[in-house]
């Protein structure tokens, strides 16, 4: 009896080191594989953090919000941000290269006082007119330089940092609503990010005008350039 008491002993013994040992490798493993979670996801804080870092020192490298003091082109005139009511609306589609006009031709005949033949048109619908860029349009301004309607102009910022406008008065008396589908580019100032539509008082007069602004933060009033005859041709 004694015998057979002390081989159940030694089962039971073997037994119980073999669920301790298994327990241990599992625990091993157990660490050993949050070990390289941890490290992965670690690294992929610090990537991350880094690279939050990179992107928050290139943004502070310049300013996005308006500073009077910019005005590169602004001589001694004063400027404050203004809002301003277009006769077109301008959607782009889903590629970013084509934008189609909306427009009432009563509307347009009536606020540029071209006396248009409006026999047959209803006050009130929509025609629509389409153009197709070769780049990518990032942002659309319907606004004016100047001092009234004549001055109205559809500006679009290019993806790669460059201007492409629609002087809309001289288009619609030069070619009618057809002539809302011609731009115009401006090349001497690139690498814009933003437009602005603003008021500038010089001495006792004022004006509307539309200030772009670069990646370095400075700002260009547009009116000077799209009025130069070179921008014009």
């Amino acid at each position: 009896m004694a015998k057979k008491e002390k081989k159940k002993c030694n089962v039971g013994l073997n037994i119980s080191i073999g669920l301790l040992l298994a327990l241990f490798i599992c625990i091993i493993a157990y660490i050993g594989v949050y070990s390289a979670n941890w490290k992965v996801h670690s690294e992929e804080r610090i990537k991350a953090e880094e690279s939050g870092n990179n992107t928050e020192s290139e943004s502070s490298s310049y300013s996005l919000e308006f500073d009077n003091s910019n005005i590169s082109n602004g001589g001694e005139n004063s400027y404050t941000i203004a809002d301003y009511s277009g006769t077109i609306d301008v959607s782009i589609d889903e590629t970013g290269k084509v934008a189609t006009l909306s427009y009432n031709r009563k509307t347009l005949s009536d606020t540029y006082l071209l006396n248009w033949d409006l026999t047959g048109v209803e006050e009130g619908v929509l025609e629509s007119q389409t153009i197709t860029f070769n780049g990518k349009v990032n942002d659309v301004l319907f606004s004016s330089i100047g001092q009234d309607a004549t001055g109205d102009a559809i500006l679009f910022l290019m993806e790669d940092g460059t201007i492409a406008y629609i002087p809309v008065y001289q288009s619609l008396t030069t070619n009618g609503v057809e002539g809302l589908t011609t731009y115009q580019t401006i090349s001497i100032i690139k690498d814009i990010v933003k437009f602005y539509t603003a008021n500038v008082a010089s001495g006792t007069s004022s004006s509307v005008t539309v200030l772009a602004q670069t990646k370095d933060g400075t700002l260009y009033d547009l009116g000077p350039i799209i009025n130069n005859t070179s921008n014009n041709q």
